[in-house]
C-alpha cells in the first residue's frame, strides 16, 4: 500500500520526532518484542555457531553443540523459564531468505509488498526459524489485513489526516495522499496545500481541515483526538470502542466517508 515511488512533503519536525517510534518496519517481521529476555542459537543445518542471551552475552555455561530438533529445544529451554522468548534459527534458512528477497529487491514492489515477501520467506511454517513463544500475529491489535480492508474502502482518490493535540499543543499533524489503494505522498499540517490553518481539537476544525483537504486529495477520513486518547487507541484491542468513548468526553472528533458514499459518518 505504500507506493515505490512515494513523495515526502515538508518536514515539520515536531510531527515526525513523535511518529519516529512507529517507523520500526523490521518489527513487522521480527519475533523479538522491545525490552525482552532472549536467547538466540545461530546453528548451521544442525551445527550450532552460536549462542546469545539478551541480557548476558554468550552464557559460558550452556553448551549445546547440535540441534537435532528446533522445535524440541526452543520449548525445552523456554520452559527453564529464565527466558521470555527463545529463538532457534538455521543460518542457511537466513540465507535462502536474502537470496529470494534480494532478487526481488529489483522489482517495482511496493515497500509494504517487499516486507510482506521478507515476512512469507522467514515465517515458511518450517523449522528454519522457530520461536518459543510463537511470533506475535499482530502489533498492539494491528493486523496488515485489517489495514488493507480499511484502504480497500477508500476512493481511487482519498486523503486521510491525523491530528494528534497535547493541550493546546499540536503533537502530530500528519496527512497522506492515497492513489488506487497506494500511499503516493505524505505530507503534514505545515503543507503549502493546507494553509492557512490553525490546528485545534474541535469539530469546527475538523470542518476547516475537510475542506482545505480537497487542495491535496478528496479527504475520506479524518481523526483529531488528545495524545491519551490517541495511546489508548493504538494499544487497544478493540480499535473502534476507544474512539467512541473519547468522542462522547469530548477528546477526539472523527469523521469517515465510506466508499466515496456522499453521506459522511462523524464521531464528536
Amino acid at each position: 500500500m505504500i507506493d515505490p515511488h512515494w513523495d515526502v512533503v515538508d518536514c515539520d519536525p515536531v510531527t515526525w520526532r513523535n511518529i519516529g517510534r512507529f517507523i520500526d518496519v523490521g518489527q513487522y517481521v521480527r519475533a523479538a518484542q522491545p525490552g525482552e529476555h532472549g536467547l538466540f542459537i545461530v546453528h548451521d543445518a544442525g551445527r550450532v555457531l552460536k549462542i546469545f542471551d539478551t541480557h548476558r552475552g554468550a552464557p559460558s555455561s550452556m553448551k549445546i553443540n547440535r540441534v537435532a530438533d528446533a522445535r524440541a529445544l526452543a520449548k525445552e529451554l523456554y520452559a527453564r523459564g529464565q527466558w521470555d522468548r527463545v529463538h532457534v534459527i538455521d543460518q542457511q534458512h537466513l540465507a535462502r531468505v536474502g537470496h529470494v528477497a534480494g532478487a526481488s529487491a529489483n522489482r517495482s514492489l511496493h515497500l509494504d509488498g517487499y516486507y510482506q515477501l521478507v515476512y512469507d520467506l522467514i515465517w515458511d511454517g518450517s523449522d528454519g526459524y522457530v520461536a518459543e513463544p510463537p511470533k506475535p500475529g499482530h502489533w498492539h491489535h494491528w493486523t496488515m489485513s485489517q489495514l488493507e480492508q480499511f484502504v480497500s474502502r477508500l476512493p481511487p482518490s482519498a486523503s486521510i489526516a491525523l491530528g494528534v493535540f497535547e493541550g493546546e499543543r499540536l503533537n502530530i499533524g500528519l496527512v497522506l495522499e492515497f492513489r488506487q489503494g497506494n500511499i503516493v505522498r505524505v505530507t503534514t499540517f505545515e503543507a503549502p496545500a493546507l494553509q492557512p490553518i490553525e490546528p485545534q481539537l474541535s469539530p469546527d476544525f475538523l470542518d476547516h481541515l475537510w475542506r482545505q483537504l480537497e487542495n491535496i486529495a478528496p479527504p475520506a477520513a479524518v481523526l483529531l483526538c488528545t495524545q491519551s486518547a490517541f495511546d489508548a487507541w493504538i494499544t487497544a484491542e478493540d480499535k473502534l470502542a476507544p474512539l467512541v468513548q473519547a468522542a462522547q468526553n469530548g477528546t477526539a472528533c472523527l469523521r469517515l466517508i465510506d466508499q466515496g458514499a456522499p453521506v459522511i459518518a462523524a464521531i464528536g
